[in-house]
């Protein structure tokens, strides 16, 4: 792994930027729907969206779910890990694997029979989340390997208090990869925030590409090559930003 760096570098005006929503924008809760998504943040991101254009979210919750959060903000999105990827009207969807739909009842009946438990069903892919039952994480690790383990179209990939099982080969680099081949994130350089094991793959692919990966969070076992304490200091980097990019495009509007 390379020697992560504190702070990204400071903005340019041709990057493209990919944001993590759970654990890196946004502080985790004890549910998934207990987010909170502070309106400045919101604000930020719909000017940011507005000056430098290239601006996604990537999560593994699913766009329905993304699109809900922001509202009435709508970004570009991958959702589900990549499973859905959204570029203004350009839209693709993967089929729901029937391996994978099998064990929603399995799943929900282990979380009927211990409290605390949260079975989140986005149909492209399951996360189980036991952060209102720590006790239970080896638990819920040995469900998911003994259901999904030796499944060979399907992942199980350990996430913060949670199991995400999801398509084989579904990852956020492929989003990144989507994203990068199309306008207006086509010939920029890509920047990833991540805070998960889920966004390892994102890591690799901005750093394939000669861009910013960015991990949130503790810097041991990342392929990111820089750093971000928190979600509160992702936040303010964001506002930041989008500060700047707005500076920047005073002079031009100036000549227009």
């Amino acid at each position: 792994m390379p020697a992560v760096s504190a702070n990204p570098p400071p903005p340019r005006p041709d990057w493209a930027l990919f944001l993590d929503i759970d654990g890196t924008l946004l502080d985790i809760a004890p549910r998934p729907d207990a987010v909170i998504v502070p309106a400045p943040l919101r604000d930020s991101l719909g000017a940011l969206s507005r000056s430098l254009g290239a601006v996604a979210l990537l999560s593994g919750r699913p766009l329905s779910g993304i699109d809900a959060l922001f509202a009435p903000l709508v970004l570009p999105a991958a959702g589900q890990h990549g499973a859905e990827v959204r570029n203004g009207a350009e839209r693709l969807t993967s089929a729901p694997l029937p391996s994978l739909r099998a064990l929603v009842p399995p799943f929900r009946q282990f979380a009927d029979a211990n409290p605390g438990i949260v079975v989140e069903d986005k149909g492209n892919s399951i996360a189980v989340h036991f952060r209102q039952a720590p006790g239970l994480a080896d638990a819920v690790r040995a469900l998911a390997d003994r259901l999904a383990g030796s499944v060979t179209d399907l992942e199980v990939m350990p996430a913060k208090m949670a199991v995400d099982i999801k398509p084989r080969g579904t990852t956020k680099s492929d989003a990144i990869a989507w994203f990068m081949a199309r306008t207006p994130f086509a010939g920029r350089v890509p920047v990833f925030l991540g805070d998960d094991r889920t966004d390892e793959s994102g890591f690799a692919a901005v750093n394939d590409r000669n861009g910013i990966s960015v991990k949130v969070g503790g810097r041991s076992g990342t392929a990111a090559r820089f750093f971000i304490e928190s979600p509160v200091a992702v936040r303010e980097w964001i506002a930041g930003l989008a500060r700047y990019y707005r500076e920047a495009e005073r002079p031009e509007r100036a000549n227009s």
